[in-house]
């Protein structure tokens, strides 16, 4: 145990009676050489709000209160923002432009409150210290003055435009994207940064997505170390090296990817034993090729994952690895980790082993291609083999997914959008994304493969890292009943569980507010993480989960991967599980957070596609369903997946808006809006730097139909 978790655990000891810092230094009996650098510690933990320092020089715990006013700023659009506090509990806090005091967004703050919590009004709050900037890299837009100029952040993360001296703009020309580093924060006025990247005029090709892509953090390249070691990845697996490996190439064994799909790590194969299934999972075996400490390793660790961006994908492993070795190519021999399961006719898993193993795929498939097969549209194949084990394999997901089912697992059936995009970043069009039985097969035994493993490492009460979800916070559950009343569905019960939101989905299956339901009952739900402790999966309904199914593209499912074949090779005794733990929880929190970032990028992403491809329909008119219902304004969804929202604040017309019913009235009219109407908009206009679409509402016959 380090200084630094000894003093915590002293100062929060029940028993702990206050002490100065000589009274800390004698007790902990640090000798001479370090006692200036344990003093150190101690006034930098004061700093950093892990514990207190009186006037009277004693150290002291941090109590409830003053936990709840530490946390994270998160602005909005408006220049405004939000404490959202490290106690989970505690609830978020208004926090007006002016009472920023320069925060940016993320930024980790200490705030005192100034106005108590009102009915329907949060409370507010005004930041008294900034403990920690989230970043001083801002992505905006150059404006070029004599002998000077200024970057627009592109986000309303800074209240403030940043001043940049001629000397430090790297030769930028107005309208220019360009990334700026802030070298000081002036108690007042504007921060000071230097131009670090330009990424080009503001109008040229794919710009837009790279600035997307640098305030998120995220890189699009290799670094020089990662890249020199990739070149020495090998080609092909070199048999003569891995005799310690289970030969099942000559199972039968396929991969079902989509059709665009260049990187596969997963790979299936299934036989029958009487009543029983015998489901193997190969995953490659990343960990084989990616060595911990490595540069690869380690900048796949701080990725955490890849990122999709339509047009383009930050990969977390470099291609040599990911299109290359490790990718289950067919009629190429590869290592990987395998996973033998028994499934009885019910579903259960009755037995397993897992095995490192060297594979060989059968066939390439392609979801389309299968779904056609699946839903008897088209008979792709002529190799009866093949027919048998996708009959076998369809059999077995129907039993799985049936069992899956009868415990309550929550299976969501949102649209999903399908953009497609050119090189140049013109996007052609948008569409829902289709998942046919191919894909939730492939989900479904992938599932069940996560949870086996999970499972393992939980019945052995060895640390791992899993996958948990948390049951949603009572507060949620009473507005999504409130949404589901004004929609006209009654829920009985106080407490929802797990079967009961899958039974409200099965109700509005097939209807017009089908999507909506879905919808909002995500937004109920907590968000799923990755944690060092076993807790329960609400949305799959099960007790153990992890990730383990594709290492290619994410982290933790390398961890877990290191942690199985060290299980196979009868090394785990080896292991000091209580630095594992600590180590784990510290890869959690990190991989949650870069999961996290990566899935904001990707929704940014898709907010300016959508953005883009509606600029062209300016003017015209759409039917689409309101989404939710706000006191400025009135979000609509269109058939395409597209949302915009109708601002009824700025309008002529009077809006009332009645909160515990989340309607809205047009009181010039006396016409009432609610949640899951079907209305006619037009498209009034698009912001691409903000990336928000306007409509208005209209009246009259539906005419158009949506593009």
């Amino acid at each position: 145990m380090n200084f630094k978790d000894l003093i915590l655990n002293i100062v929060n000891d029940e028993n702990y009676k206050p002490m100065t810092i000589k009274e800390m230094l004698k007790y902990l009996d640090c000798d001479k050489y370090i006692k200036k650098d344990v003093k150190k510690l101690i006034k930098k933990m004061a700093k950093d709000n892990e514990i207190k320092i009186s006037s009277k020089k004693k150290i002291h715990p941090l109590n409830i209160e003053d936990k709840s006013l530490i946390g994270e700023i998160s602005l909005a659009q408006g220049g405004y923002g939000f404490f959202i506090s490290d106690n989970k509990d505690y609830k978020d806090v208004f926090i007006s432009q002016k009472n920023l005091n320069s925060a940016n967004n993320k930024d980790r703050v200490k705030i005192r409150i100034i106005k108590n919590k009102e009915y329907g009004k949060n409370a507010e709050g005004k930041v008294v210290e900034i403990i920690q900037r989230s970043s001083n890299k801002i992505v905006g837009l150059y404006q070029k003055n004599k002998g000077f100029g200024f970057v627009i952040s592109d986000n309303d993360s800074l209240s403030t435009d940043i001043y940049v001296d001629e000397k430090y703009s790297k030769k930028a020309k107005s309208n220019d994207k360009v990334v700026v580093e802030i070298i000081k924060y002036p108690k007042n006025g504007s921060p000071e940064g230097k131009i670090i990247e330009v990424l080009g005029n503001k109008d040229d090709s794919n710009v837009d997505l790279y600035s997307i892509i640098r305030s998120h953090g995220l890189k699009d390249n290799f670094s020089k170390k990662t890249k020199k070691e990739a070149v020495f990845i090998e080609k092909e697996v070199d048999l003569k090296n891995v005799k310690d490996r289970s030969d099942l190439s000559s199972l039968f064994t396929v991969t079902i990817d989509g059709r665009d799909s260049k990187d596969f790590d997963d790979a299936i194969s299934i036989e029958k034993e009487d009543k029983d299934y015998i489901l193997y999972v190969h995953i490659a075996d990343v960990s084989h090729y990616v060595k911990e400490k490595s540069a690869i390793d380690k900048e796949a660790y701080e990725r955490g994952n890849s990122t999709y961006l339509y047009n383009l994908v930050l990969p977390m492993l470099p291609e040599e690895l990911s299109n290359g070795i490790c990718s289950l190519n067919p009629n190429e021999n590869r290592l990987a980790i395998s996973l033998k399961m028994k499934i009885d006719d019910s579903g259960r898993v009755i037995d397993y082993k897992i095995y490192k193993s060297i594979i060989k795929s059968n066939y390439r498939l392609v979801y389309d291609d299968v779904n056609d097969y699946l839903e008897g549209k088209e008979k792709s194949y002529d190799d009866e083999i093949l027919l048998e084990k996708l009959n076998l394999f369809d059999d077995l997901y129907k039993i799985l997914r049936k069992k899956r089912e009868k415990r309550g697992s929550i299976d969501f059936n949102f649209t999903e959008s399908q953009i497609d995009v050119n090189d140049e970043g013109e996007v052609l069009n948008i569409s829902i994304l289709e998942r046919g039985p191919a894909n939730k097969m492939i989900e479904e035994f992938m599932l069940v493969s996560n949870e086996t493993i999970a499972s393992l490492f939980a019945f052995m009460d060895f640390p791992s890292i899993y996958r948990i979800h948390e049951k949603p916070k009572d507060e949620k559950v009473e507005s999504f009943r409130n949404i589901l009343n004004t929609l006209g569905y009654n829920i009985r019960g106080r407490e929802l569980h797990p079967k009961d939101f899958q039974e409200i989905l099965k109700e509005v299956s097939g209807k017009d507010d089908e999507s909506l339901v879905n919808m909002l009952m995500l937004r109920t739900m907590t968000k799923a993480k990755y944690v060092n402790y076993r807790d329960m999966h609400f949305g799959l309904a099960t007790k153990y989960y992890t990730h383990f199914t594709a290492p290619i593209r994410r982290y933790p499912d390398l961890i877990v991967h290191r942690l199985v074949k060290d299980f196979v090779d009868n090394k785990l005794g080896n292991i000091n599980q209580a630095s594992l733990e600590k180590k784990l929880s510290k890869n959690a929190e990190h991989l949650s957070i870069t999961e996290r970032n990566s899935e904001e990028c990707e929704r940014d992403v898709e907010d300016l596609y959508k953005c883009k491809y509606m600029k062209k329909y300016i003017g015209e008119k759409f039917e689409g369903i309101i989404s939710s219902i706000t006191d400025f304004g009135i979000f609509i969804e269109l058939e395409n997946t597209v949302e915009g929202c109708f601002m009824y604040k700025f309008s002529e017309d009077h809006f009332e808006y009645i909160e515990d019913k989340l309607t809205c009235v047009n009181t010039e009219n006396n016409k009432r809006y609610k949640i899951g109407q079907k209305v006619l908009i037009e498209v009034k206009n698009v912001d691409l730097e903000k990336r928000n679409i306007d409509f208005d509402l209209m009246e009259g016959l539906f005419e158009n139909t949506s593009k």
